[in-house]
Protein backbone atom coordinates (compact mmCIF):
# COMPACT_ATOMS: atom_id res chain seq x y z
CA UNK A 1 0.00 0.00 0.00
CA UNK A 2 1.29 3.44 -0.96
CA UNK A 3 1.29 5.91 1.92
CA UNK A 4 1.64 9.69 1.93
CA UNK A 5 2.77 12.00 4.69
CA UNK A 6 0.43 14.92 5.31
CA UNK A 7 2.12 17.05 7.91
CA UNK A 8 3.04 14.51 10.57
CA UNK A 9 0.20 12.11 9.73
CA UNK A 10 0.72 9.09 7.49
CA UNK A 11 -2.26 8.40 5.21
CA UNK A 12 -2.90 5.60 2.72
CA UNK A 13 -3.12 7.09 -0.79
CA UNK A 14 -6.22 5.02 -1.58
CA UNK A 15 -8.14 6.60 1.31
CA UNK A 16 -6.93 10.07 0.41
CA UNK A 17 -8.14 9.64 -3.19
CA UNK A 18 -11.47 8.25 -1.99
CA UNK A 19 -11.94 11.25 0.32
CA UNK A 20 -11.13 13.69 -2.50
CA UNK A 21 -13.60 11.96 -4.78
CA UNK A 22 -16.32 12.04 -2.10
CA UNK A 23 -15.80 15.78 -1.48
CA UNK A 24 -16.03 16.54 -5.21
CA UNK A 25 -19.20 14.43 -5.55
CA UNK A 26 -20.77 16.21 -2.56
CA UNK A 27 -19.89 19.60 -4.08
CA UNK A 28 -21.56 18.59 -7.36
CA UNK A 29 -24.70 17.41 -5.55
CA UNK A 30 -24.86 20.72 -3.65
CA UNK A 31 -24.48 22.65 -6.92
CA UNK A 32 -27.35 20.79 -8.58
CA UNK A 33 -29.55 20.92 -5.47
CA UNK A 34 -29.19 24.70 -5.28
CA UNK A 35 -29.41 25.24 -9.04
CA UNK A 36 -32.08 22.79 -10.13
CA UNK A 37 -33.65 25.38 -12.47
CA UNK A 38 -30.63 25.20 -14.81
CA UNK A 39 -32.00 21.87 -16.05
CA UNK A 40 -35.10 23.78 -17.20
CA UNK A 41 -32.98 26.36 -19.06
CA UNK A 42 -33.04 29.07 -16.41
CA UNK A 43 -30.20 30.95 -14.76
CA UNK A 44 -29.01 29.70 -11.37
CA UNK A 45 -30.76 31.17 -8.29
CA UNK A 46 -27.76 30.53 -6.10
CA UNK A 47 -24.15 30.95 -7.09
CA UNK A 48 -21.56 29.16 -4.99
CA UNK A 49 -18.18 30.94 -4.59
CA UNK A 50 -16.34 28.72 -7.12
CA UNK A 51 -19.17 29.37 -9.60
CA UNK A 52 -18.98 33.15 -9.36
CA UNK A 53 -17.34 33.94 -12.70
CA UNK A 54 -15.92 37.43 -13.14
CA UNK A 55 -16.27 38.83 -16.68
CA UNK A 56 -14.23 41.71 -18.10
CA UNK A 57 -14.26 43.30 -21.55
CA UNK A 58 -10.73 44.44 -22.44
CA UNK A 59 -9.13 46.38 -25.28
CA UNK A 60 -12.37 47.97 -26.53
CA UNK A 61 -14.07 44.60 -26.98
CA UNK A 62 -11.14 42.83 -28.63
CA UNK A 63 -10.77 40.49 -25.61
CA UNK A 64 -13.18 39.05 -23.08
CA UNK A 65 -11.61 37.72 -19.90
CA UNK A 66 -13.35 35.29 -17.56
CA UNK A 67 -11.90 34.50 -14.15
CA UNK A 68 -13.17 31.36 -12.44
CA UNK A 69 -11.94 30.91 -8.87
CA UNK A 70 -11.79 27.18 -9.44
CA UNK A 71 -9.94 24.63 -11.55
CA UNK A 72 -11.00 21.43 -13.31
CA UNK A 73 -11.20 18.27 -11.21
CA UNK A 74 -8.35 15.84 -11.53
CA UNK A 75 -10.22 12.52 -11.76
CA UNK A 76 -12.01 11.39 -14.92
CA UNK A 77 -15.15 10.38 -13.02
CA UNK A 78 -15.42 13.82 -11.44
CA UNK A 79 -14.53 15.65 -14.69
CA UNK A 80 -17.44 13.91 -16.41
CA UNK A 81 -19.84 14.99 -13.65
CA UNK A 82 -18.66 18.60 -13.48
CA UNK A 83 -18.68 19.15 -17.27
CA UNK A 84 -22.20 20.64 -17.27
CA UNK A 85 -21.30 22.91 -14.37
CA UNK A 86 -18.33 24.41 -16.27
CA UNK A 87 -20.45 24.83 -19.41
CA UNK A 88 -23.17 26.62 -17.42
CA UNK A 89 -20.74 28.86 -15.53
CA UNK A 90 -19.07 30.05 -18.73
CA UNK A 91 -22.35 30.36 -20.64
CA UNK A 92 -24.26 32.35 -18.00
CA UNK A 93 -21.30 34.68 -17.39
CA UNK A 94 -20.96 35.42 -21.12
CA UNK A 95 -24.68 35.91 -21.70
CA UNK A 96 -24.44 38.99 -19.45
CA UNK A 97 -22.08 40.73 -21.92
CA UNK A 98 -23.07 39.09 -25.22
CA UNK A 99 -24.59 42.29 -26.65
CA UNK A 100 -21.41 44.26 -25.87
CA UNK A 101 -19.00 42.18 -27.99
CA UNK A 102 -18.99 40.76 -31.48
CA UNK A 103 -16.72 38.03 -32.84
CA UNK A 104 -16.80 36.14 -36.13
CA UNK A 105 -13.85 33.97 -35.14
CA UNK A 106 -11.93 33.69 -31.86
CA UNK A 107 -8.79 32.35 -30.29
CA UNK A 108 -9.46 31.07 -26.78
CA UNK A 109 -6.52 30.98 -24.41
CA UNK A 110 -6.92 29.33 -21.02
CA UNK A 111 -4.53 29.81 -18.11
CA UNK A 112 -4.91 27.15 -15.42
CA UNK A 113 -3.48 27.82 -11.96
CA UNK A 114 -3.41 24.52 -10.05
CA UNK A 115 -2.67 23.81 -6.38
CA UNK A 116 -0.36 20.92 -7.37
CA UNK A 117 2.87 20.82 -9.35
CA UNK A 118 2.26 17.86 -11.67
CA UNK A 119 -1.04 18.25 -13.48
CA UNK A 120 -1.91 16.91 -16.91
CA UNK A 121 -4.39 18.96 -18.94
CA UNK A 122 -6.62 17.03 -21.31
CA UNK A 123 -9.54 17.67 -23.66
CA UNK A 124 -12.06 17.12 -20.85
CA UNK A 125 -10.73 20.33 -19.26
CA UNK A 126 -11.02 22.42 -22.44
CA UNK A 127 -14.25 21.24 -24.10
CA UNK A 128 -16.73 22.49 -21.46
CA UNK A 129 -15.20 25.96 -21.67
CA UNK A 130 -15.45 26.05 -25.48
CA UNK A 131 -19.01 24.65 -25.28
CA UNK A 132 -20.01 27.39 -22.81
CA UNK A 133 -18.69 30.03 -25.20
CA UNK A 134 -20.68 28.47 -28.05
CA UNK A 135 -23.92 28.10 -26.03
CA UNK A 136 -23.66 31.76 -24.93
CA UNK A 137 -23.79 32.72 -28.63
CA UNK A 138 -20.36 34.39 -28.62
CA UNK A 139 -19.37 32.18 -31.59
CA UNK A 140 -21.60 30.55 -34.19
CA UNK A 141 -20.14 27.07 -33.71
CA UNK A 142 -17.16 25.38 -32.09
CA UNK A 143 -15.72 24.09 -35.37
CA UNK A 144 -12.25 25.08 -36.61
CA UNK A 145 -13.85 27.78 -38.77
CA UNK A 146 -14.86 29.75 -35.68
CA UNK A 147 -12.54 28.84 -32.82
CA UNK A 148 -8.92 27.93 -32.13
CA UNK A 149 -7.45 27.51 -28.67
CA UNK A 150 -4.38 27.09 -26.53
CA UNK A 151 -3.58 26.85 -22.84
CA UNK A 152 -0.90 27.09 -20.20
CA UNK A 153 -0.80 25.66 -16.69
CA UNK A 154 1.19 26.48 -13.62
CA UNK A 155 1.28 25.94 -9.88
CA UNK A 156 -0.33 28.53 -7.64
CA UNK A 157 -1.27 28.66 -3.99
CA UNK A 158 -4.37 30.56 -5.21
CA UNK A 159 -5.90 28.20 -7.80
CA UNK A 160 -8.11 29.64 -10.52
CA UNK A 161 -8.79 29.49 -14.24
CA UNK A 162 -8.50 32.50 -16.53
CA UNK A 163 -10.19 32.30 -19.93
CA UNK A 164 -9.35 34.83 -22.64
CA UNK A 165 -11.58 35.09 -25.71
CA UNK A 166 -9.58 37.02 -28.27
CA UNK A 167 -10.74 38.38 -31.62
CA UNK A 168 -8.95 36.03 -34.02
CA UNK A 169 -7.42 38.73 -36.20
CA UNK A 170 -5.64 40.18 -33.16
CA UNK A 171 -4.65 37.05 -31.30
CA UNK A 172 -0.88 36.88 -32.01
CA UNK A 173 -0.06 40.21 -30.36
CA UNK A 174 -2.74 39.90 -27.65
CA UNK A 175 -1.61 36.38 -26.77
CA UNK A 176 1.96 37.61 -26.41
CA UNK A 177 0.73 40.24 -23.92
CA UNK A 178 -1.32 37.68 -21.97
CA UNK A 179 1.55 35.22 -21.76
CA UNK A 180 3.93 37.88 -20.49
CA UNK A 181 1.68 39.64 -17.96
CA UNK A 182 2.84 37.68 -14.89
Amino acid sequence: MEKKMIGKVEVEAKHLLNAYSAVEKARMELYWALNYQIKAGGEPNNILPPDNVKVEILDSGEIVKLTVMNYPARFKTIKDKEKERWINNVMFALKKIKDKVSFDRVFVFIKFYFPAQHIDIDNRDIKPIIDGIKYAGIIADDSYKYVSYGFSARFSSKPKTEIFIIKYENFPEKLYEILNED
